[in-house]
């Protein structure tokens, strides 16, 4: 494989009628053929970020050698086989996207707890991968769905403008030092009263925007991402018996083919997800195929194949309008609560941070609930490790769960579904 690696050269800079040498750093790769050494155009980062700003020599060799790990890190991950690395191999830099600099983070963060790496170290190696995206993104390299914002934080410096990190994302599941990674910076859950709360939350969607009422169902009782509900077609759904199957596929070549950036609505996770059963899901599909079917006839559907479309367009619903719509229903559900005196669940709810995500927290702890175990868990979900589902996790939960049986895990496993057994599942028909 190719190796990115860190080289000083002197550069001719003339100043009046003198001219001075002086030293610079760029990034350069070992070419795997020839193991000759070629300049890399990412030197224009250091140029552009550290040197036109007057930063010193050292100051431009840590940033490139930061940004050099980063890539040899991305080149090895590529010769591993990762499937979430294999598509920059055609596509080049063009094709990173945020859960690249995610993994990156949280193999260095789990460093720091083997003593192998310090924790301002990481933080360090961090802060250049976030400006590195940045300027990857301003440079139209790449196709970044995130905002780069700042805030000022008063240190012993001053104060100093600090910039937000894009990485800190539930829905990542990027692993950062210097907190416990369990501990989510947003609302994962409704809390012990999630029962009554997610009825009430679904059954106002139905009232203000039906549209979506079916997508929080199966992200309640599913676990699913916003990217995954909006990827569902018509036949996605596979109903046997009392059971339900969802076929969460990447149907972006289907579905938002007119869309140019969809980094923002790929699924990540191809599976079969199969649902918590219960009435009301039932109830609320059988209305929105009505819905549908009427949408259809009226003309007004542009898509006759998509699950989620937009009232206003005709086309597949998007991430950001099922955002919007979601939140609508967010700010009426909290104004319910609050106008019915529920004091303790309103000032949950509207004192914390959540969004769309907050349905896969409730399915995990639905599913802790009715005794599955970590492990179990991370199945259900459909997660790729167990790591994912343990920000869902508190350690006397896991270890009061360990005497369920692991065989329907191994067979799980090697199916590649996320199933439940129907001894679980009966006891949602009534919800």
């Amino acid at each position: 494989m190719n190796k990115f690696v860190v080289r000083e050269y002197k550069i001719e800079e003339i100043i009046g009628e003198t001219i001075i040498k002086t030293a610079t750093i760029g990034i350069g790769f070992v070419s795997k053929d020839t193991g000759n050494v070629y300049p890399s155009p990412l030197t224009n980062f250091i140029k552009s970020n550290y040197r036109r700003k007057g930063k010193s020599l050292s100051s431009q060799r840590n940033a490139a050698y930061a940004i050099t790990r980063f890539l040899n890190y991305i080149e090895e991950q590529i010769e591993e086989g990762d499937d979430d690395f294999l598509l920059l191999k055609t596509k080049g830099l063009s094709g990173l996207e945020l859960i690249h600099g995610s993994k990156y983070i949280t193999h260095l963060s789990l460093q720091v707890r083997i003593k192998k790496l310090s924790a301002n170290y990481v933080k360090n190696q961090m802060m250049y991968i976030i400006y590195f995206y940045a300027w990857l993104r301003d440079q139209e390299i790449i196709e970044g769905d995130f905002e780069l914002t700042y805030k000022e934080v008063r240190g012993k410096r001053g104060v100093l403008s600090v910039a937000s990190n894009p990485f800190d994302d539930i829905e990542l599941g990027t692993v950062i030092v210097g907190r416990d990674e369990r501990v989510p910076t947003a609302l994962v859950d409704f809390g012990s009263n999630r029962y009554p709360l997610t009825l009430k939350f679904i059954n106002t969607a139905r009232l203000i925007a039906p549209e979506i009422a079916l997508g929080i169902c199966y992200q309640f009782f599913g676990g699913l991402r916003r990217s995954e509900v909006i990827n569902l077609t018509k036949q996605s759904i596979k109903q046997t018996g009392k059971s339900t199957i969802l076929e969460v596929r990447d149907n972006q070549e289907i579905l938002f083919s007119h869309i140019k950036n969809t980094s923002h609505l790929q699924v990540k996770n191809p599976r079969n997800q199969a649902l918590l059963a219960n009435d009301l899901t039932d109830s609320i599909y059988r209305e929105h195929l009505t819905w549908l079917e009427q949408s259809e006839k009226d003309g007004k559907a542009k898509s006759n194949q998509a699950l989620f479309i937009s009232p206003t367009t005709g086309n597949p619903m998007t991430g950001k309008q099922y955002y919007i719509k979601f939140t609508e229903v967010k700010m009426k559900f909290l104004k319910q609560l609050s106008d019915e005196g529920n004091t303790d669940d309103y000032l949950l709810l509207a004192q914390n941070d959540w969004s769309t995500h907050i349905g896969r927290g409730v399915f995990t702890n639905f599913l802790l609930d009715i005794g599955l175990n970590s492990t179990q868990v991370a199945i259900a979900r459909g997660d790729n490790s167990i790591n994912s589902s343990l920000a869902y996790i508190d350690e006397k939960t896991a270890i009061e769960s360990m005497n369920l049986a692991v065989n329907n895990i191994r067979e799980a496993f090697q199916r590649r579904e996320a199933l439940i057994d129907d001894e679980y599942t009966n006891k949602w028909r009534r919800m």
